[in-house]
């Protein structure tokens, strides 16, 4: 079942998703082990309770852009 990218207009489907999610968890392994599809399972669930969390407060999940809190992060783990 595709879902609004959040990225871009373009549809990813959850397969889609999932493999783009281990291989960002394995890099910079080109191997993908049972414990990165595992890790990415559990990506998978937390983001799925974040945006059902804020469903339920009211919140157009289609408006959700983690862009910049992403880019924070990063930002953050440069600079240890």
């Amino acid at each position: 079942m595709p879902y609004d990218c959040l990225v871009s207009n373009e549809k990813m489907t959850y397969d889609e998703l999932y493999e783009n999610i281990i291989h960002y968890v394995a890099h910079p392994h080109t191997s993908i082990t049972k414990h990165d599809k595992t890790r990415a399972c559990l990506i998978l669930g937390a983001f799925m309770e974040f945006i059902m969390d804020c469903d339920d407060a009211g919140i157009d999940v289609n408006k959700i852009d983690i862009t910049d809190f992403v880019n924070e992060k990063l930002d953050e783990i440069e600079e240890k």
